[in-house]
């Protein structure tokens, strides 16, 4: 059983469940309270929707591990678990049965909604998890970019899931709909996790480089150096520190002063904490390391959703 759920990741799929609430309760939630609008969704049917996602995760992981057994004795022979706690055809069946589980109940969440085309999302997430750990993990920035892309849409979901409904609810009332600082918001956290995941995903590939090499792997760090591959963590990671930057600024003129000493402490440092990891590591331990910083960012983001949420609120009350 510990073998297995070190298998799905099952600290992963925790911050997932955890994300997706966050940004239900503490991002949207409060956002068309201000507006004088209320979730459509169930409480019941946004479980469904967590859970499904949650199980696409881990039907991805158990995915990658079955393909990547070989490279894994190499780079990684202490964390391998597949042949050695759990069974390949376990895995596979596992794999298997766990997707379509989720495709079902993702288009029973989306048919609940009366918007079934949205399940289509779920079987494209299924197909491309898949392609990914066969073929495009192993191709030049792809796989990256592509981890990344459904870490994004973690955030992203909820939003499509939480706001189309209420297009339909308001529109059939009359009533004005303006649910543009919302999406602004949610592409923004979205956006946050797919940087970080980026950059995470990088970090992994130069730890994991002597394996991807034999195996024939073309990862950033392969096909430009590791040294490189270094440099530009560093760039991305500078590139989004302006970006905090430009939100502070906001922030200051605003007098929101808890919000941008937040950014500060538990964003912008650690960012310049992951830059000088990354640039002075040398051993795997080293990369580790680096790469749980950037998962840490991302962390700290998500739970930012908190402050944001505890100032809307407090507006709302004060009015």
């Amino acid at each position: 059983m510990l073998s297995f759920l070190k298998l799905i990741r099952i600290q992963n799929l925790l911050i997932i469940a955890f994300t997706q609430y966050m940004v239900r309760w503490c991002l949207i939630y409060p956002i068309l309270k201000v507006r004088n609008y209320d979730l459509q969704l169930s409480n019941f049917h946004f479980f469904l929707l967590v859970l499904s996602t949650v199980m696409l995760a881990a039907a991805g992981y158990i995915i990658n591990d079955y393909f990547d057994v070989r490279i894994d004795k190499v780079n990684k022979p202490e964390r391998l678990v597949i042949d050695k706690g759990v069974k390949r055809r376990v895995a596979m069946g596992a794999h298997t049965f766990i997707n379509i589980l989720a495709i079902l109940i993702g288009f029973y969440v989306s048919y609940a909604i009366g918007i079934w085309k949205l399940s289509i999302i779920h079987i494209i997430c299924a197909s491309t998890l898949w392609f990914y750990s066969t073929h495009f993990k192993r191709q030049f920035l792809i796989g990256n970019f592509i981890v990344a892309f459904f870490t994004a849409m973690v955030p992203l979901i909820v939003g499509i899931y939480e706001l189309y409904p209420c297009y339909k609810a308001y529109a059939s009332l009359g009533v004005e709909l303006s649910f543009r600082a919302v999406w602004v918001y949610v592409f923004a956290v979205s956006f946050f996790a797919f940087i970080t995941t980026l950059l995470r995903e990088i970090i992994k590939d130069i730890e994991d480089y002597q394996g991807d090499k034999e195996y024939g792997c073309q990862t950033l760090p392969i096909v430009i150096g590791k040294q490189n591959a270094k440099i530009v963590v560093a760039v991305i990671s500078f590139a989004c520190m302006i970006c905090l930057s430009y939100l502070q600024y906001r922030q200051f003129k605003a007098h929101d002063w808890l919000a941008f000493f937040y950014f500060i402490l538990a964003l912008q440092l650690p960012f310049v904490f992951l830059i000088y990891k990354t640039l002075t590591a040398q051993t795997k331990k080293d990369f580790r390391f680096a790469a749980n910083t950037a998962k840490l960012i991302m962390l700290m983001g998500v739970f930012f959703l908190f402050i944001f949420a505890c100032t809307l609120l407090s507006y709302i009350h004060a009015i």
